[in-house]
């Protein structure tokens, strides 16, 4: 085979794969965010209460955000291959766990499954891709990559909620559990760790010990501490309105029911998509991450805060706060890049598995800790809305505080230590 004929084949190797990818990506996005429009019939067909709900979906991130360290070793012992199509068995038992569970703890222990199943996922997708493209096709791939995840957060809106009134939440968790089955085999039948004629690259002699203290190397990278809490708070934010609050926040305030429910909750998911695809283009015309960084930060903040102050207000008022949240928040995209790239070249690697380990560990935190907020406001002051709008103002004060220590994060090109 000529060397056109070889570069043809492995681009359409590569193709293949990046679809396997993507489909594993969506599907990912998709059992982050299911809970924001079956909440509500979960409380109410297993009375649970905010708090409880607010459990069982901080319980995916929880793992999520606790096995990226010790992923990143098993995928250079073994290939992403193996390691993802591996780890999925968990994510199927843990749908079928959840579609039969009665209990709290069952519940819990799905979602746990289910976020252990995924966790390697998108990080074992770059892995591969890197292996096989030169840097500038790697970049193009990872952004269709990363753009196309953000539908499993919309076919978790009004498809989900169809589903869930045809065949009801259950059913539609062990359709889920075979579907997942599908993905794993063929992600194990469809992607290669190596290009064709390159062997697979040597194991690494690191411990889980050593990875995880030349995590703290990564820590002392100047000026990356003060980026941490606008990670651990920018997207997890955002999931948590569209993905766990949106949903009861819509039947309880406004009285939104099945599809209905789902139609608005796919308008913030289309908003957060657009936001994501539009920050881009403005950090490269702005030519700096910080302002981009702070606008967002500060926007996101003030929306939030006006929805805390007109929660109980008309939909006419809600709805366009929060389809303008959901837009704005999407800056994170921006802040993980500017994460990325503070850190040197030698700890690319465990850096942004470190930043990705903070963003879904954020997002657990909060999507459990919101849950007590939600609970405990709505017991303090009683009506419908007391509780979302105790949700939104924790929200918005925490992002001005993580935005106010952002302030004096470098440029990558000015680093110094503080």
């Amino acid at each position: 085979m000529n060397g056109s004929a070889w570069q043809a084949a492995v681009a359409v190797k590569v193709n293949v794969m990046l679809a396997a990818m993507i489909v594993l990506a969506v599907l990912s996005q998709f059992f982050r965010s299911s809970n924001g429009v079956i909440a509500p019939e979960m409380m109410a067909e297993l009375h649970f209460d905010a708090q409880a709900i607010g459990l069982s979906s901080g319980a995916f991130f929880v793992v999520f955000a606790l096995l990226q360290v010790p992923i990143g070793v098993l995928f250079d012992r073994y290939g992403p291959r193996r390691v993802v199509s591996a780890m999925l068995i968990f994510a199927v038992i843990g749908s079928g766990l959840f579609a039969v569970a009665h209990s709290l703890g069952l519940l819990v222990a799905g979602r746990f499954l289910i976020g252990l199943g995924f966790a390697g996922g998108m990080v074992g997708s770059l892995v591969v891709l890197a292996r096989w493209l030169d840097p500038m096709d790697f970049t193009r791939s990872m952004t269709i990559l990363f753009a196309s995840a953000n539908l499993g957060s919309l076919l978790a809106t009004s498809p989900l909620s169809a589903a869930t009134e045809m065949i009801g939440w259950r059913a539609t968790f062990v359709v889920l559990a075979i579907v997942t089955a599908v993905v794993a085999a063929g992600f194990f039948w469809l992607v290669r760790d190596e290009p064709p004629g390159r062997q697979r690259t040597a194991a690494r002699s690191e411990s889980l010990t050593a990875s995880i203290r030349g995590v703290a190397e990564v820590v002392r990278v100047p000026g990356l501490l003060r980026i941490l809490p606008l990670i651990a708070l920018g997207y997890s934010s955002i999931i948590t309105i569209i993905g766990l609050w949106g949903g009861p926040f819509l039947h309880d305030v406004h009285e939104v029911d099945g599809l209905d429910r789902g139609n608005v909750l796919s308008v913030l998911a289309v908003a957060f998509i657009a936001g994501t695809l539009a920050y881009g283009p403005i950090q490269r015309r702005v030519g700096a991450f910080r302002p981009v960084v702070i606008g967002g930060g500060i926007g996101s903040a003030a929306l939030m805060l006006l929805m805390a102050l007109f929660c109980d207000a008309s939909l006419y008022v809600t709805l366009p706060l929060l389809v303008a949240t959901c837009f704005v928040g999407a800056f994170s995209v921006v802040l993980m890049g500017h994460g990325v790239a503070l850190i040197p070249s030698d700890l690319k690697g465990r850096g942004t598995t470190a930043l990705n380990g903070v963003l879904m560990g954020g997002t657990a935190v909060l999507q459990i800790g919101s849950g007590t907020v939600v609970e405990a406001v709505h017991d303090l002051i009683g009506s419908p809305s007391s509780g979302y709008a105790g949700f939104f103002a924790v929200l918005g004060l925490l992002m001005v505080a993580a935005t106010i220590v952002y302030l004096a994060t470098p440029e990558p090109n000015q680093r110094s230590r503080d």
